[in-house]
């Protein structure tokens, strides 16, 4: 999976399974420009803003990817315990982040361009005190399927990654997990996502539009 002539732009690409991602693809020959709202990346940006993003695309021109991997997760927290700022921050990360940053990159891109979306396991299983945060990702597949469909016509592929659990820097207040459960035997990596990355931003998946993949050891098949 080869990515010569691709020039990817990577949210959330500071730390984490973005800038993991934005390595693995630099190595395979793509160009790749980092955003986030701190850290040493090619351009800061808080993607809520919708006057920040527009700049900022802008500013990067013509691209041919996006993977949009900012994300908000919070503290499991019971649903009448969950402040109303929090669930309005984790919508606006998520969701509305999402949609902006999908928005400002459809303009730049040619007939050829591909977006990847950041999901959740937890869209499809549930999980216990997350119930904001699963439905933001939710709402990321289903603006992945919309999205496919509209832009298509116009040869911009959209599909969606929903990882399992991952030790990231954003993760830790989730405290361990137990491997056990996971039928490959071990916790995700950030390494271990790279190469769906890749082959969705690659020429080897022209015709791959508008799913969603589980990356989860096997622990929850759809």
């Amino acid at each position: 999976m080869q990515l010569e002539g691709k020039r990817i732009v990577v949210t959330g690409g500071g730390r984490g399974i973005g800038a993991t991602a934005a390595e693995a693809m630099r190595e395979r020959g793509a160009e790749v420009i980092t955003l986030d709202i701190a850290g040493d990346v090619d351009h800061i940006c808080d993607v809520t803003d919708v006057d920040r993003v527009d700049a900022v695309f802008d500013e990067i021109g013509p691209i041919t990817g996006l993977l949009n991997n900012a994300g908000a997760l919070v503290p499991r927290r019971d649903l009448e315990d969950i402040p109303l700022d929090e669930f309005d921050r984790v919508m606006a990360v998520n969701v509305k982040g999402t949609f902006l940053c999908c928005r400002a990159a459809v303009r730049h891109m040619g007939e050829q361009g591909s977006i990847v979306n950041i999901a959740s396991q937890t869209a499809f299983n549930g999980s216990p005190g997350f119930s904001h945060y699963t439905a933001s990702k939710g709402a990321v597949i289903s603006m992945t399927r919309s999205l496919a469909t509209e832009l298509g016509r116009r040869g911009i592929r959209v599909n969606c990654v929903a990882p399992g659990f991952a030790y990231t820097p954003g993760s830790e207040s989730l405290g361990t997990y137990d491997a056990s459960r996971i039928p490959l035997g071990r916790v995700l990596e950030a390494d271990d996502l790279a190469g769906t990355f890749c082959w969705l931003f690659s020429d080897d998946s022209a015709f791959v539009s508008g799913q969603t993949t589980l990356v989860n050891g096997g622990l929850f098949p759809y």
